[in-house]
């Protein structure tokens, strides 16, 4: 419910935005561009996980692990001219979680994706965007005293959603908000940025901010379905080269 009602913000703001496009200020014709070569991501790890009854594993499983720490890296950059601006990012984690309450459950992820959009101005500092991000993940699953359970997805999900990106002087913010998978890939794919950049001398700067994606994912398993969801939320630190 959380995601649903993520995606009706997304698809609000951009009903309400879309009005305004024939009032946007005329924007100039200068290049932006950002490349941010180095980011680190702190994520809170938590996930819910449901495996399905097999042969190796009979009786399947389920469960849910939430609070755990981990860590992530992350690149990106992103170009603008008058009214458009398009972004782009990667990203690598090595998460795992465990809950100790019987049945004893264990949960190690690793997640890799690539992401880009495309935007226009429809007033002001605001965007409307449509992009894609594929994922690619790989879940190591252990409950109780049952065999492992792996399991491989690869996806990819449209996207929609907003973006604000404020420039004054040395600094800028910038906010992003997406949603989709719609069933295409994942069943559901929304996330989330706010990010403060400080500019202390030409072309160099500092990046803070805070992070989350939410994402839930069904595939099939012989004649079954796993299912999984996990989120991922945290502080973003890096380092920004602007042209």
């Amino acid at each position: 419910m959380n995601s649903l009602r993520a995606l009706l913000v997304i698809l609000g703001l951009t009903l309400a935005a879309v009005p305004a496009a024939a009032q946007a200020p005329a924007s100039n014709d200068k290049w932006k561009v950002t490349v941010y070569p180095l980011l680190a991501w702190i994520p809170i790890f938590g996930a819910d996980v449901n495996v399905p009854d097999t042969p190796s594993i009979p009786g399947g499983g389920e469960g849910a692990v939430d609070k755990s720490l981990s860590g992530a890296l992350m690149l990106g950059f992103s170009v603008e001219h008058g009214p458009w601006r398009v972004d782009a990012d990667g990203m690598w984690a090595g998460l795992e979680g465990d809950r100790v309450a019987l049945p004893k459950l264990t949960v190690n992820l690793d997640v890799g994706y690539a992401h880009a959009s495309g935007g226009r101005k429809v007033v002001k500092d605001l965007y409307i965007t449509g992009g894609v991000r594929g994922l690619s993940l790989k879940y190591d699953i252990n409950i109780g005293t049952l065999p492992t359970f792996t399991s491989k997805p690869a996806l990819w999900d449209p996207l929609i959603g907003v973006g604000w990106h404020h420039y004054a002087g040395k600094t800028e913010l910038h906010a992003t908000l997406e949603g989709g998978g719609f069933g295409v890939g994942a069943d559901v794919d929304v996330a989330g940025s706010v990010r403060f950049d400080w500019k202390p001398i030409s072309h160099f700067g500092i990046t803070l901010g805070y992070g989350g994606i939410y994402l839930k994912v069904s595939e099939p398993v012989l004649t079954k379905t796993f299912t999984a969801s996990q989120s991922l939320h945290g502080p973003i630190v890096g380092i920004g080269l602007y042209f």
